[in-house]
C-alpha cells in the first residue's frame, strides 16, 4: 500500500510536470507507462492460518478434556498480542508473583530475596505474603506493583486488595491474557528483572506445563503458573501460565488459560500441556523479538 501510495505520487508529479513542459513546446517528452498495480497481500495471512492451526488443536483439547482455554502471544518488546481460544480473561492467582517480586525487590532490595526464590521457584502463597508486607501497607503494596505492570505496558489491570470494594486480595486481581501477554513481552526489558526471571527458568515441579514440557534445542523457557477457584462461588479450578519462550529466532510472551469443565486442577493442567505442544509445533511461525 505504501509503495503504491508512492508511485501514485511519483505519477502525479510527472504528468504535472509533462503538462507544463509540453504547453507550447515541440520537445515535450511522452510519459512512461504507469506500472502495474503491485499485488494486494493481507498483512495477516500468517495470523489467520496460526488462528486455524490452533481452533483445529483446540477442538481435539476439548474434545479429549471438555472445557475452553486461551492463548495470548506478544513478541517481546512489542505490544500487538495475537489472542487465539475463547478464553480472555481470569483471576491472575499466583502469576502475580512475578510482578509482586519485583515491586518487592525495588522497595526493600537484596533483604527479600530469600522470600522471591520460593514465590517463584516453589509458588509459596506465606513467602509472596511476606513480599506483599514488605511494601508496608496495601495503599503501597498496589501502587507499587501497579508501576511495574505499567512499566510492562500493561495500562488496564486494577490490582485487587483489602482496599478494593468489595475487599479482596491479590490473587483475584482480574488479569486479562492479552494484557498479561504483552506485560510478558517487556519483562526481560525491565531493569530489574533478572533475578525473578532466572527462578521462572527454575520452576519446581509443580509448575512444569504448558510451555515448560518443551524440549526444543537452544529453546528456553522462564514461566510462572497460577491456579484457583473460578470465582468466590465456585469450587472449579482455572489453570494459568505466564511464560517468556527464548528461541534462535528471538523470544516471545505467553499468557494461556484452561477453564475445565471438571472444575479440576489436573484437567487444566493437561489441557494447558496440549496447548504448549501447539506453541512448540509453530515455534518458526510465531512473531519474536527482542528488547
Amino acid at each position: 500500500m505504501i509503495r503504491r501510495g508512492l508511485m501514485t505520487m511519483c505519477a502525479a508529479a510527472v504528468l504535472a510536470g509533462g503538462a507544463v513542459a509540453g504547453a507550447g513546446s515541440a520537445d515535450a517528452i511522452p510519459l512512461p507507462p504507469l506500472p502495474n498495480p503491485l499485488p494486494q497481500l493481507s498483512p495477516h495471512a500468517s495470523q489467520v492460518a496460526l488462528i486455524k492451526s490452533f481452533n483445529t488443536r483446540s477442538k481435539a483439547i476439548t474434545a479429549a478434556i471438555p472445557g475452553r482455554i486461551g492463548l495470548s502471544i506478544t513478541p517481546v518488546g512489542g505490544d500487538e498480542a495475537m489472542n487465539f481460544g475463547t478464553v480472555r480473561t481470569a483471576r491472575a492467582w499466583s502469576t502475580l508473583k512475578v510482578p509482586v517480586s519485583i515491586a518487592a525487590e525495588r522497595a526493600n532490595g537484596k533483604k527479600v530475596v530469600a522470600d522471591i526464590r520460593p514465590a517463584i521457584r516453589a509458588s509459596d502463597n506465606d513467602a509472596a505474603e511476606r513480599l506483599w508486607a514488605s511494601m508496608d501497607d496495601d495503599k503501597t503494596a498496589v501502587a507499587d506493583v501497579t508501576a511495574v505492570l505499567r512499566e510492562g505496558h500493561d495500562s488496564v489491570t486494577r490490582i485487587r486488595s483489602s482496599l478494593s470494594r468489595p475487599s479482596s486480595y491479590p490473587g483475584a486481581t482480574n488479569w486479562t491474557l492479552e494484557q498479561q501477554s504483552v506485560f510478558g513481552a517487556h519483562l526481560p526489558c525491565l531493569p530489574d528483572s533478572s533475578r525473578v526471571l532466572g527462578y521462572m527458568r527454575t520452576v519446581e515441579s509443580n509448575q512444569q506445563w504448558g510451555v515448560k514440557t518443551m524440549r526444543k534445542r537452544g529453546v528456553t523457557t522462564a514461566v510462572k503458573g497460577g491456579w484457583g477457584p473460578v470465582n468466590d462461588a465456585t469450587g472449579k479450578y482455572v489453570v494459568r501460565q505466564l511464560g517468556v519462550v527464548t528461541t534462535p529466532r528471538g523470544a516471545f510472551a505467553v499468557s494461556m488459560a484452561a477453564l475445565p469443565s471438571s472444575g479440576s486442577f489436573e484437567d487444566g493442567i493437561a489441557m494447558l500441556n496440549r496447548v504448549g505442544g501447539w506453541v512448540g509445533a509453530n515455534l518458526n511461525k510465531l512473531p519474536v523479538g527482542g528488547c
